[in-house]
């Protein structure tokens, strides 16, 4: 007997199921970058410099739908869009934007080939909302246009009267190697009015038809080249089927550009709504590091004056099951920089060698007809860094390696190799810095080494011949020994640009073997980054400094300080709250703040909440002057150190500027915090309180709640000027507040509250005109997230072997809380390992067995029915069984799968 499973139940469990995940926890958190909500994934990870944030040009331009280019000889990004050009010189502070010139914090540099810019570059670029979460390390750009009004509907005979409106955004994701529909995930949020909408369709639109693509042209496409999803969830993470096609009927393929648009389609009487396209995604192949050759290393090895002198060894990648061969690529050192895997798929197949994989590590004699990237010969005395790019047996360039040390042909010995680089003590200074590097193999031909300490933010232009020409200041020399060294640098040593070594500056570390006689030099690679550190550990800084003025005493009293605590307090002893004077803020820094009397900072414990903080009357700024009115201020925080990081403090940016003024403003309240019952998994859940300060002079209390990743952003201006739909009033009350909110509660931009999202909550105290003429706001409470409930799966899975079948049984979960029905299926076990919830939740239902909840736990397969793959079962194959927990829509709306059984073959009759 085979039951089905209700169809909406099933759609809906598989197309929320791909929003779920778990983020890991590490000791480094690494920092993200997210696009209206969604997360953006780049060939270079967002990195700190100069305790600014710096983000990938390219990539995340490019996800705007601005278009980069690159050139060498100028070393010069441009990027256009809209009307919008931004010229942009490696390297430097100013950049100019329709040619009015702007100042960057911190000059662009390049990264792995990939040039990266300060966080604030991209709002000021193009115009975005960009917002910083320290906690979670993430950067949040909010575009512009994510939010489309309704586009004009076709006339038609009965033109419905009633509208809906598009979802706010559509993103995309590339997430596989198989060069279909299959690689595409597709994530959007939920109309905000869902009544009304019948269905979700997913249209793939060629890039080059896209403008114009409207919902004219979105209501007559066929059914076979778009995507249906049923409407019924906030959510929506959605991988496409590996036979999907675009618009055009094309199937979805490699090496073609497209933009994701979803119709919101109307039931009768209601309008049908056509959401922005997404940003241009390309299918292709995505790179993994196991896929990438390492430890390239070039050398002469002779001396005819051409490519028959150099040799190239590398390690070969880790996994070679996806490759063909490698390409090897001779670059000018010149240009190494600036050379990428993209730049690598440029060059024409003269001018590089192709080493076919053979699972050793690959040896090569170049030729003497082998030629350079730019199409010349290879020579002497011209400087060569070598790259290896891994290939795949499409031809994909799937990720290249990191070039390797700088050779220059002629009499030139083999460089040394830089094994290990460390910080080993507390000088901050050169003594901090120890070196193990492998000796040259022909030290009979050198008289011994030199050692450079090189900026990371130089190390791109560091080569032989810079080397060649420091003075002896710059470097330290050590003697050869006939074995492989470990030094330790000197306190008076300065890096390759003449300034002292110091902590907190990331530096690379250079070795040069010392050609004897005719016998020329030769520089190893760079080794990895080192940036020194005072004590065993650090403290982390706090972040989203605020500052209010509350009050009207004319001094401390008035200044009120919020801010969100260090990620992790296991480290910190207590936080230091400093109030300096504006023009002395730019020369203000951590060893400043470290020598502060203490009768001249706020001091408060750390408690687990993120702080808020009014001074006294008698509190003064860091230069001991009493803080009043009509002085220009600006708020840092230092945190303290305890345990291993005593003594190791950190010092937070600065707050804006705060002038204290008789305003009349409110006072803010105080112990804003929300809990969640989990109850529902709606809105209702979260209850939130507040405790007034002082009720005079307030006619109301105006509560927001604030999307966690837009909450930088949200000021008291902000909060003053948002609908009233879109808070919730409280009467103005001198006790406790405590309250739920309802279902239909919207955050402070109008959109409903979703589940899988973090929020804040928000209280105004609001002034009533007369006594009090400033409105004031709180600080953030806690996040709060409504999560999506999920059913338990079975357990205990076993598969046993039987005459003509195979049995299953299974153990249901406790309570089967949420639970419609269970799905079992049999896999063959050679496809079993990669079997996922997302493939589960694919299989069409006349490919498993369906046993009822709370009737019995076991099903018997026979060669009458079929595997997953809807094939026959039949002796002679291995199977695994797995069981689908399926939810019932109401309680639970996302489906679970059990671990696989052991394996089981039906025993022939």
């Amino acid at each position: 007997m085979k039951k089905k499973i209700c169809s909406a139940v099933l759609v809906t469990a598989l197309t929320v199921s791909g929003g779920l995940h778990t983020p890991s926890v590490s000791a480094a958190t690494p920092i993200k970058i997210t696009i209206d909500g969604v997360q953006l994934t780049t060939d270079q990870a967002p990195v700190m410099s100069a305790n600014r944030t710096m983000v990938p040009l390219r990539g995340v331009f490019e996800a705007l739908d601005a278009k980069v280019f690159w050139k060498q000889s100028t070393k010069t990004v441009t990027a256009t869009k809209d009307g919008t050009t931004i010229v942009l010189p490696l390297g430097s502070k100013t950049a100019t934007i329709n040619g009015k010139s702007v100042t960057l914090d911190v000059p662009a540099k390049s990264i792995k080939g990939r040039t990266v810019v300060p966080l604030r570059f991209v709002s000021e670029s193009l115009g975005e909302k960009v917002g910083w979460n320290a906690s979670t390390k993430t950067v949040s750009i909010t575009t512009t246009n994510s939010k489309p009004t309704t586009p004009t509907q076709p006339t038609t005979p009965t033109t419905p009267s009633t509208s809906i409106s598009p979802v706010p955004y559509v993103n995309t994701k590339v997430v596989g190697q198989q060069g279909n529909g299959n690689d595409l995930e597709i994530s959007f949020p939920a109309s905000a009015s869902t009544k009304g909408i019948s269905q979700y369709r997913i249209l793939v639109v060629k890039a080059s038809n896209s403008n114009p693509f409207n919902v004219n042209t979105a209501l007559t496409v066929p059914a076979a080249n778009y995507t249906a999803i049923p409407q019924g969830s906030s959510n929506y993470t959605i991988t496409l089927m590996p036979q999907a096609r675009d618009t055009d009927g094309a199937l979805i393929q490699k090496n073609m550009n497209y933009r994701v648009y979803v119709l919101a389609v109307g039931a009768t009487g209601y309008n049908s709504a056509l959401s922005v396209s997404s940003p241009i995604v390309s299918l292709g192949v995505v790179a993994t590091a196991s896929a990438i050759a390492t430890d390239v290393k070039a050398s002469d090895v002779s001396d005819n004056g051409d490519g028959r002198d150099f040799s190239v060894t590398f390690t070969k990648a880790s996994d070679e099951s996806k490759l063909s061969n490698y390409r090897v690529f001779v670059v000018k050192t010149t240009s190494a920089g600036s050379f990428s895997a993209t730049e690598a798929a440029k060059i024409s197949s003269s001018n590089y060698t192709t080493i076919n994989k053979t699972g050793s590590n690959p040896t090569t004699r170049l030729t003497n007809t082998t030629r350079d990237t730019s199409g010349e010969l290879i020579t002497t005395g011209t400087a060569y860094t070598v790259f290896v790019v891994s290939i795949t047996s499409g031809g994909d360039n799937i990720g290249i390696s990191a070039g390797s040390n700088s050779l220059t042909l002629g009499r030139t010995v083999e460089a040394p190799s830089i094994t290990k680089v460390e910080d080993v003590s507390n000088y901050a200074d050169g003594r901090d810095i120890q070196v193990t590097f492998t000796k040259s193999s022909e030290e009979s031909k050198i008289s011994g080494y030199r050692v450079f300490v090189v900026r990371s933010k130089a190390s791109g232009d560091f080569d032989i011949a810079t080397a060649n020409g420091l003075a002896s200041s710059r470097y330290i020399d050590v003697s050869k020994t006939g074995s492989d060294r470990t030094v330790t640098l000197a306190t008076s040593l300065k890096d390759s640009g003449g300034e002292t070594i110091v902590n907190d500056v990331p530096y690379r570390i250079y070795v040069m073997a010392l050609g004897s006689g005719s016998y020329a030099n030769s520089l190893s690679s760079a080794s990895s980054t080192l940036t020194l550190k005072t004590g065993d550990q650090t403290v982390g800084n706090v972040s989203g400094i605020a500052v209010s003025d509350i009050s009207d005493y004319g001094d401390g009293r008035d200044l009120q300080v919020t801010f969100n605590k260090a990620s992790d307090e296991s480290l910190v002893n207590n936080y230091r709250v400093m109030v300096v004077k504006s023009i002395n803020a730019s020369k203000f820094n951590l060893s400043t703040a470290n020598s502060v009397s203490s009768s001249n900072y706020l001091q408060i414990s750390k408690n687990g909440s993120n702080p808020t903080v009014t001074f006294s009357a008698g509190s003064k700024d860091v230069n001991g002057d009493l803080i009043k009115n009509g002085t220009n201020y600006q708020v840092f925080v230092l945190t303290t150190g305890t345990g291993n990081a005593s003594g190791n403090n950190s010092l937070s940016g600065a707050s804006s500027v705060i002038t204290l003024a008789s305003n009349g403003a409110t006072s803010a309240v105080n112990t804003v915090a929300t809990t969640n019952s989990a109850s529902t998994s709606t809105a209702s859940d979260i209850t939130f309180s507040f405790v007034p300060a002082n009720d005079t002079g307030i006619s109301e209390y105006r509560v927001y709640v604030v999307r966690a990743d837009q909450a930088g952003s949200f000021n008291l201006s902000v909060a003053n000027n948002v609908a009233a739909a879109n808070y919730t009033r409280i009467a103005k009350t001198a006790t406790k507040v405590t309250q739920a909110l309802t279902t239909s509660t919207k955050d402070y931009n109008g959109n409903a509250i979703v589940k899988d999202v973090a929020y804040r909550v928000y209280v105004l105290s609001v002034a009533d005109g007369s006594v009090r003429s400033v409105n004031t706001l709180s600080g953030a409470s806690n996040d709060f997230t409504i999560t999506t409930p999920t059913v338990a799966p079975a357990t205990n899975l076993n598969a046993t072997a039987i005459n003509g079948g195979i049995k299953v049984t299974f153990s249901k979960p406790s309570g089967e809380t949420g639970i419609a029905s269970y799905a079992v299926m049999l896999v063959p076990s050679a496809s079993s390992g990669s079997f996922s919830l997302a493939d589960a939740n694919r299989v069409s239902e006349r490919n498993y067995e369906t046993v009822t909840k709370g009737v019995y736990s076991e099903w018997t397969f026979t060669t009458t029915d079929v595997d997953i793959n809807g094939a026959a079962i039949r002796s002679g194959v291995a199977y695994k069984a797995f069981v689908l927990s399926i939810a019932d829509g109401r309680v639970a709306t996302v489906n679970a799968l059990s671990v696989a059984s052991r394996e089981a073959q039906i025993i022939a009759q």
